[in-house]
Formats: C-alpha cells, structure tokens, sequence
C-alpha cells in the first residue's frame, strides 16, 4: 500500500498512548505511527483465529454522508447497488472514469445516514474524489475528527462482549449489521463486520472513551494485535489490499469481487468496464508453494503474471500467494512457477480462502 506523508510529522491515533505504554513495535502506516505487533506476529494472529484479538484501525478513513442527494451520489461514485445497504454494510469499489479501482469501500445506511469506510493510506484521494462529485443536498462529515475506530475479532468476540457490556445483545446484531449501542454511558456506533475472516465488530467511538473501552477489552482476555497481523489473517482468507490486488491499474473483474459490480446501477467507470467485460487479461488466484519458501509482492510468473500478497500462513504452515494469473492458468489444481531471486519454484493453484 502506498502512505504518502504530506509532512514528516506521523499522525497519531487516540489509542498512541496506551500502544507507547503497552511496548507495541510501532511503524509509520497510511500516514500515521501505528502498532505492527504487541507480542509477535504469529502469537496475535493464533489469538484472532482461535479466540478474541482487538485492533487499532483509526488510521481508516470513516465518513457520514447525508442529506436528500445522498443516496444518488454514493450510488454514483459505488458500483454496488446502494439501495441494498438498509442497516447493513456492503462491499463496493470506487472506480475511475477508465473502470480501475480507486478504492474498496464499506458502506451502509443507518439512522437516517450512510456511513462510508474507506481505507486509510486513500482518504486524502477519496474525499477529494466526493468533493469533485457532490451536490449542494450532500453533507459529508469525517467521523475520524472526534472518534476512534478499533477492530474486535474473533470466534469468541460475541461471548466475551456479551460478558463486558451485557446490556448488548450481541449475538442479535446480524453479520455486516449497524447499530447504536451503549457502553457503559458511551454512545457508539458498531459495524458486524472486519478484515480478518472471522467474526467480530467494528466500534466508531468518542475520543475521549477509545482508551477506556481498549483497556476493558485488554483486561479482559482480548488480546492487543498489530498491523502485522492484520495482514496475515486478511491473506489465509483471501481479503484483498489496496496497492496489491486492488489499484487504479487493476479493474474489478480481475478481482474476486466482479460479484459487487451491479450492472443494473449508474456508477462512475461503467461504460469503460463494459467494454473490458468478456475479456479480463489476468485474474486473481490462490498459491500454494510446494518449497518453504515466502513468496513476496511483484515476483514474476514466468507462465504471466505476479505475485500480489505472499506469507508463511501460521495455520497451514506453508508458504501461500495471492497472484495475477493468465486465465489459461487459473483452474484450481493448475501449477504455476513463481521466480524468486534468480530460482523457479512451484506453486499450485487452490480456492480461496485457504482456511
């Protein structure tokens, strides 16, 4: 992903603090100083995957968008059908007049207003991209000025909610849902839904609330995860990232997500994309390596292509891929070879996700 800093200065989430006391491996990312680890990598990945772990995702961009041209206008900007977002969230793209993909969204309807997510190192690009196209009966505010946003994931995220703030039905809050919530006299607004494969919830909260809430939940079994992590789990399910699977070089029906382009709606890119419709010239697929060796972003293909996201998977323990392909090479059981440093090695081609 690209994090282009318009100063030296990192930006720092509400949470800066508690990370800085909590001894997290802190890097810059999409502009801000944010925690890669806590523990280790595989340690906070294991907890996500088999218990409850917590994120801090502030540096995400968070949007309300209302008044009566609200609904046009994502419905313009989304190739997703915005009408199916009634108290739920749903994946979009936003897509440039040649039909590439200017970000991956999140976004839903609830309480009389959208909400939209978008990713964070793309804010600056997206919210000038809204303002190039809104009209006087559109209100865009951003959320990210007086909240913070974290992640809690997990098999076990509902149970252990449910024990924090029993005033919440948790387990009645459907997946992808929005709701209005009270934690413990803080209002805050939850999204059923994350980036890592497993359940769990999303919570917009006050800044002034983010530490107290983290430090309930770290007290309490839910384990501090960094952005390492993140990335790990996100792969073993296949979950793409901008400037890897997604970019303005890359169209949606490359992608595994040619699903969220609704052709019966008007959205920006329609017409061009159109036209590339019966003949995407690489598609995205999984890799297994056979060698126990990682296979990282841009190595080559030598039967085309490349590699677009690479780990050693802490699930499976093998080396897994997510890759451009040519579409001759893209059945499930077809091999591929991937080049690296000067040496071929085999990889096979599975379904997503891995696990």
């Amino acid at each position: 992903m690209s994090d282009t800093i318009v100063s030296s200065q990192l930006l720092e989430t509400p949470l800066f603090q508690n990370h800085q006391k909590s001894g997290a491996k802190l890097a810059p990312f999409a502009g801000f100083s944010m925690p890669m680890w806590f523990s280790s990598q595989k340690e906070e990945h294991l907890a996500v995957r088999n218990r409850v772990g917590c994120f801090d995702i502030s540096h995400m961009g968070v949007y309300t968008i209302s008044g009566s041209g609200a609904l046009d206008f994502l419905q313009q900007l989304i190739c997703n059908d915005v009408t199916k977002a009634n108290n739920k969230m749903i994946y979009g793209m936003m897509l440039n007049q040649e039909g590439m993909i200017l970000d991956d969204i999140m976004v839903g309807q609830f309480g009389g207003q959208f909400y939209l997510v978008v990713n964070g190192a793309n804010k600056q690009k997206i919210s000038l991209w809204m303002d190039q196209h809104k009209s006087d009966n559109v209100l865009i505010t951003d959320m990210n000025t007086l909240n913070g946003f974290i992640a809690i994931q997990g098999p076990h995220t509902a149970q252990l909610l449910s024990v924090l703030y029993p005033n919440v039905n948790w387990k009645d809050i459907p997946r992808f849902g929005i709701e209005s919530v009270d934690l413990n006299g803080t209002l805050v607004t939850v999204f059923r839904s994350g980036y890592t494969g497993e359940d769990g919830f999303e919570f917009l909260i006050p800044n002034d609330f983010v530490a107290s809430i983290w430090e309930n939940c770290c007290e309490n079994g839910v384990v501090p995860c960094g952005l390492a992590a993140r990335d790990t789990l996100r792969i073993e399910k296949g979950l793409p990232l901008y400037g890897q699977e997604l970019s303005e070089q890359i169209h949606p029906l490359m992608t595994r997500y040619a699903w969220a382009v609704k052709w019966d709606t008007p959205f920006i890119g329609k017409e061009a994309l159109t036209v590339l419709k019966d003949n995407p010239n690489q598609v995205t697929v999984g890799l297994v390596l056979e060698d126990r060796i990682i296979p990282r972003s841009h190595y080559k293909i030598a039967e085309g292509g490349e590699i677009t996201s690479g780990t050693l998977s802490p699930m499976l323990e093998k080396p897994i891929a997510m890759a451009f392909v040519e579409p001759d090479y893209a059945m499930v059981g077809s091999s591929v070879t991937v080049m690296i440093r000067g040496k071929n090695y085999l990889a096979k081609v599975v379904s997503l996700p891995f696990c």
